[in-house]
């Protein structure tokens, strides 16, 4: 049960991530909360295209100027939550796609458990990724061995184990130059194709979104008949969302999608191969976070019309 509002500490994140808290926080959220965006039955499932703007502002600050020197997006410890995909292990893949790719992608320790022919990758930030020190696709090819600059021997020196694992990934991916992808900046909602892929990949990014239900139509037409779907997000419980935001703003997650939402889409158009939940308790400035995460894998029925 969700604590009085009264009692629960109040935070504020901007889209300058800047964090403010108590006081400060109260008074930004008399004039800046989402919960014009809440549905009590659904979460918040849709946002206006201002505020989804606001959120890739917020994300482009996180990696083109706060994240500079990092290597990796949580993608080793989504393959650990991910059982190592070992669903995938001994797959061939002729057409895949990573949805929200970010600049490091998770495709990149995907690959190295299955045989994909032609990789996609999409994120609205995409070309912005590309001048990233450590994008994993900068050169329109994902892995071969990382630019060493200035940025990259700042972080050989100060990680260097870390370092060494991550140019043995890139090589064991594609050697010394890597492997060419397409790449498409583009919002998933907006999102054009002819292909229909028989891997797609979508891991931490909802909560990024516009629109949920243009997400999940656009997964119905691309994701191909009998093709495997890895999914992964936060899931939410609407009757807490309310309160949550009445408390709390989050300028770079607008969406917060109920549960029974996404378990209904799941169920609906796949059968389940994996599926794991973990409760989740992240302190953030002496204040616990709780949350559910999701692991998912599944193959879309071929007894669907797409």
């Amino acid at each position: 049960m969700t604590k009085p509002n009264q009692d629960r500490p109040q935070l504020y994140v901007d889209e300058h991530i800047n964090i403010y808290e108590g006081k400060a926080a109260e008074a930004r959220l008399k004039d800046h909360s989402d919960l014009a965006f809440v549905d009590p039955q659904t979460g918040i499932t849709r946002v206006d295209q201002t505020r989804w703007q606001e959120a890739q502002r917020y994300e482009r600050r996180t990696w083109m100027e706060k994240g500079r020197r990092v290597l990796t997006d949580r993608n080793e410890y989504h393959r650990e939550h991910f059982a190592d995909y070992s669903v995938l292990h001994g797959r061939s893949f002729q057409h895949a796609i990573e949805l929200g790719c970010g600049p490091f992608t998770n495709m990149r320790l995907i690959v190295e458990h299955c045989s994909v022919e032609q990789i996609h990758l999409l994120d609205p930030l995409i070309q912005d990724y590309l001048s990233h020190p450590s994008c994993r696709y900068h050169n329109g090819r994902l892995g071969g061995l990382l630019r060493f600059n200035q940025n990259q021997a700042l972080i050989a020196a100060r990680h260097p184990v870390r370092f060494m694992q991550a140019q043995l990934n890139a090589y064991r991916i594609g050697g010394l130059t890597g492997r060419p992808v397409t790449i498409a900046a583009s919002k998933i909602e907006d999102y054009q194709t002819s292909h229909r892929f028989d891997l797609v990949v979508m891991i931490n990014v909802i909560e990024h979104c516009q629109d949920v239900y243009a997400i999940f139509e656009k997964l119905r037409q691309i994701t191909a008949p009998g093709g495997i779907f890895i999914f992964h997000d936060t899931l939410y419980d609407a009757s807490e969302v309310q309160n949550t935001l009445a408390v709390s703003y989050d300028a770079g997650h607008p969406l917060r999608v109920d549960r029974n939402l996404i378990d209904d889409f799941l169920t609906q158009h796949f059968d389940s191969l994996m599926r794991a939940e973990y409760n989740i308790e992240q302190e953030f400035r002496g204040i616990t976070m709780p949350r559910n995460e999701l692991y998912y894998i599944g193959r879309r029925r071929t007894s669907e019309n797409i």
